[in-house]
């Protein structure tokens, strides 16, 4: 059997995940050699603190990319010009504000890490022009270019700079000045996409009022939904650095960077999903697409998660050789499965974006933060690591619930879907609780289940000549 061109089109937006992955294998023992947890720490912060414009870029890419699978191909260069035109105008505004609550901060508080933080200013602004120049590449099927500089402004503004300590140059020591190596590779990224898009003649210079109407409509829930992602995904680190210190924050961080990288797949999945879904107006056909490419990430990245919860332990002590103790090994066997269901959650999530139902997402997102909130108060009042990522668990599995119920006439063979949630659920964690007999036992049950009920005409017809 051959793949056909949509599988070829997930590869290709994934394999610059992959190598990403390799470079962190390489790249954070170097890191901790080089700067010790402490100023790993640092230099961690400053690229999450660029998290903020997953919030302040307004989703404008997003809601362009699902808008031009719907017009024709002269008002598709005009959302491409009103989107890059709104995205710098709001990105130059943005930057300015977060200087100015910046400069304040350092005024009330004194914080020696906010000076001379000149190139993060720079980054704000670059960021969120970045994240709209992506969708609107993926948007053009770009995927190849989208991934290359996905790999050059995510992966190898983080990664890359821990290779300059092979050069024994002691300015790097610093985590701010080691950040300079970051914005130019970001910078880097950005100015591939915009040459790309101009060389292809896609930028009319006229105004789209079709895509002006949508941000009207569309841009409040997003954007909410964003902040809401935000908080999930960025909250935990901030209250951990400034409780427990760059150290705990360090070693909190690691496994769940490691495990994060799940979303690669996730995101590459999506990144082709999005516009194939959203130019599709048969509501069978949106089901048959989507349930396909949610099976397809959950056998996947479940068997592979099965077959080797066992050796988690043995991968990560070999892999980082520092005397961490087992916080890092429990941290990661729960940041697996919590980014896991994150992950089926954000496909299920993109699928309501492109029914232009972000205000349900958003309801179900405000519903799931009262409770996520109380978790994280729970955690700060022990102060205790392992509590932040239950808390971390517990909402990953609850949007998953909650977002599945809603649509849940959308998905082919829910009921059987579900069941072998709960069976995955239950062998992963017999295998954390090294319950060995039990895990076996329920590990031959799941993978019976599987071979017996996977969709195999559903996967053979979206992903295969």
């Amino acid at each position: 059997m051959i793949i056909n061109k949509y599988s070829k089109n997930v590869l290709i937006s994934t394999l610059p995940g992959f190598l990403a992955i390799l470079l962190s294998f390489f790249s954070i023992p170097i890191f901790l050699q080089n700067l010790g947890l402490d100023k790993y720490g640092n230099y961690l912060i400053l690229h999450i603190i660029l998290s903020i414009t997953l919030v302040t870029n307004f989703n404008l890419g997003k809601i362009a990319s699902i808008r031009m699978q719907k017009v024709s191909k002269d008002e598709k260069e005009k959302i491409i010009y009103t989107t890059l035109i709104l995205s710098f105008v709001s990105s130059l505004f943005v930057t300015i504000i977060f200087f100015g609550v910046v400069s304040y901060i350092k005024t009330i508080f004194n914080f020696d890490f906010f000076i001379d933080i000149k190139y993060l200013y720079f980054s704000i602004f670059l960021s969120n022009i970045y994240i709209t120049l992506e969708n609107l590449s993926k948007a053009n099927k770009f995927f190849l270019l989208s991934g290359i500089s996905n790999l050059i402004f995510y992966s190898l503004s983080i990664s890359a700079p821990s290779f300059v300590f092979f050069f024994e140059i002691k300015y790097f020591n610093n985590p701010i000045n080691l950040f300079i190596i970051s914005f130019y590779l970001k910078l880097t990224g950005v100015f591939l996409l915009l040459i790309f898009l101009i060389y292809k003649k896609l930028i009319i210079t006229k105004i789209s009022k079709i895509i002006i109407d949508d941000f009207k409509n569309i841009v409040k829930w997003q954007t909410l939904s964003s902040i809401y992602n935000q908080i999930f995904k960025f909250i935990d680190k901030y209250i951990i650095k400034i409780i427990l210190g760059s150290a705990s924050l360090t070693i909190y961080s690691i496994p769940q960077q490691i495990a994060e990288k799940l979303s690669i797949i996730s995101e590459g999945i999506i990144s082709v999903l999005l516009p194939k879904i959203a130019s599709k107006k048969n509501s069978t056909n949106r089901n048959f697409i989507f349930s396909s490419n949610l099976y397809v990430f959950f056998y996947s990245i479940g068997f592979f998660i099965i077959i080797f919860a066992s050796i988690f332990d043995d991968m990560i002590i070999w892999w980082l050789e520092i005397g961490t103790g087992n916080q890092i090994i429990f941290l990661f066997k729960i940041f697996i499965i919590t980014s896991y269901y994150e992950c089926m959650t954000y496909i299920i999530s993109t699928y309501y974006d492109t029914r232009f139902q972000s205000k349900k997402n958003t309801q179900i997102d405000t519903l799931v933060l009262l409770i996520f909130l109380v978790g994280l108060i729970v955690a700060i009042k022990y102060n205790n690591l392992n509590y932040f990522a239950f808390t971390l668990l517990f909402k990953s599995l609850l949007l998953f619930c909650l977002k599945i119920n809603y649509i849940k006439k959308d998905i082919i063979n829910l009921k059987t879907f579900l069941l072998q949630n709960f069976i995955f659920l239950i062998t992963f964690l017999s295998a954390i609780l090294e319950l060995y007999y039990f895990y076996i036992l329920t590990c031959f049950l799941f993978l019976i289940i599987m071979i017996f009920t996977v969709p195999y005409r559903l996967l053979k017809k979206e992903f295969l000549k």
